[in-house]
């Protein structure tokens, strides 16, 4: 990660998320270790040039303050000219916190439900804890199973005109299972009613800028094991969304799991330190562009080695219908030769190309072949051994049988092996 992305963190508006409250230790916790510069915003959204010094804002839903018009002018100019923006509700929506926070979301696209999500089937613990896997394939929603939104607050899209449209894309990525239901405020009362697949947490990207919202501050916290901050993939979502928020994720390309060598990987973290290199992408970036500038070439060498080294024969396909038994006794190769299959397999999947599976002879497998000695006399009628003495027979001399050979399959590669089929 780079080490100059800052995040500020909302104080002036009775924000319960704070870097101070111990309910939320273990979220702080991962902002230090995750080398995240931290800022403190204590007065306000007045000046566009102050808030522009921070990467992204995270922003809890404010308590019984309303934003003022200024502030929710800078937040959307702060938005449009590349800035990004978390926006946290909670249970109720600005209703229950009493605050104009959708006066400010409404801009983005969406809007904060004043209504509490449950579900009635898939939940921890309690219905308003529901437990969630329906996720829309995202940059944030990556390696992500299942999380919970414990007291959340549902949210809304807004239509867009067809102008809006054009600088506007609302997408919602976790949505409430079949079975959700919650308690809605109408302006009046407190109902009840059934919301299958409403939506909990979306992105919108505005003009040059981004937000991510959902309806919860529970996802932070460490109190509660089975629903908060190390429930399940929550701390996953959350480092996902800062790092989309933060990150150039377009420009950098998309973020993949790969393996690598271990003695590879030293080498290459030296490399990075010694010359300064940004991060472990350059490297794999400049190998992989090298080897699709020079792809034939290295192709061809590589073919070439390996048909040397194995011979290893390309030719057309055969089309030829064989029988069952035939194919059993085709994997058995005539002489003692290491398996090639994975490694031939290998060349395919690079080159595209198909290969046929062709040992040439060698003088010392012949006389290998000739010279072998077998422990133990056979019958001339070989169905009067076991299956368990034919495999032992097999396995003393170094016959290598099929996974789950049937006797008679045994018999036939055993008569093939010796040259008496």
């Amino acid at each position: 990660m780079k080490n100059d992305i800052t995040v500020g963190l909302d104080y002036s508006h009775n924000n319960m998320l704070t870097l101070e409250a111990s309910s939320y230790a273990d979220f702080t916790q991962f902002l230090f270790t995750s080398a995240y510069k931290l800022g403190k915003i204590e007065a306000g959204f007045h000046s566009l040039e102050k808030v522009k010094n921070y990467n992204a804002i995270i922003m809890s839903i404010p308590k019984n303050i309303n934003l003022a018009p200024k502030e929710i002018a800078v937040l959307e100019e702060y938005v449009r000219t590349g800035g990004s923006l978390l926006i946290i509700g909670s249970q109720g929506g600005q209703h229950n916190n009493r605050t104009n926070i959708n006066e400010l979301t409404r801009k983005f696209g969406f809007e904060f439900i004043a209504d509490e999500i449950n579900d009635s089937v898939n939940y921890i613990n309690l219905q308003k804890r529901p437990l969630l896997a329906d996720f829309k394939p995202h940059y944030i929603t990556q390696n992500v199973k299942k999380i919970v939104l414990s007291s959340a607050c549902s949210l809304g899209t807004i239509k867009l005109t067809a102008a809006q449209e054009k600088n506007i894309k609302v997408e919602v990525l976790v949505r409430g299972g079949l079975n959700c239901w919650r308690r809605r405020f109408d302006d009046k009362d407190w109902i009840e009613e059934d919301c299958p697949k409403v939506p909990l947490l979306l992105t919108s990207e505005y003009y040059n800028g981004q937000v991510v919202s959902f309806g919860t501050l529970s996802i932070f916290s460490s109190l509660g094991r089975e629903y908060g901050f190390s429930a399940f993939d929550n701390d996953i979502i959350i480092a996902n969304i800062l790092r989309w928020l933060t990150l150039d994720v377009a420009a950098e390309g998309k973020v993949i799991t790969i393996e690598i060598q271990r003695d590879l990987f030293h080498w290459a973290d030296s490399l990075l330190k010694r010359k300064k290199w940004e991060n472990f992408s350059d490297v794999l970036n400049v190998g992989l562009k090298y080897f699709k500038d020079n792809y034939k070439a290295i192709m061809k060498e590589l073919e070439s080695k390996q048909v040397e080294r194995y011979q290893i024969t390309p030719g057309p396909k055969k089309v030829v219908k064989e029988k069952e038994e035939e194919k059993v006794i085709d994997l058995i190769p005539k002489r003692k030769v290491e398996d090639l299959d994975d490694i031939i397999s290998a060349i395919e999947d690079i080159s595209g190309e198909k290969y046929e599976r062709t040992l040439s002879g060698n003088e010392e497998d012949e006389i290998q072949q000739e010279e072998r000695e077998f422990i133990g006399k056979l019958p001339e009628d070989l169905n009067t051994l076991t299956v368990k003495e034919l495999k032992s027979f097999c396995t003393k001399n170094d016959i290598n049988l099929p996974p789950n050979s049937r006797k008679k399959d045994i018999i036939k590669i055993i008569l093939y092996v010796l040259g008496s089929d």
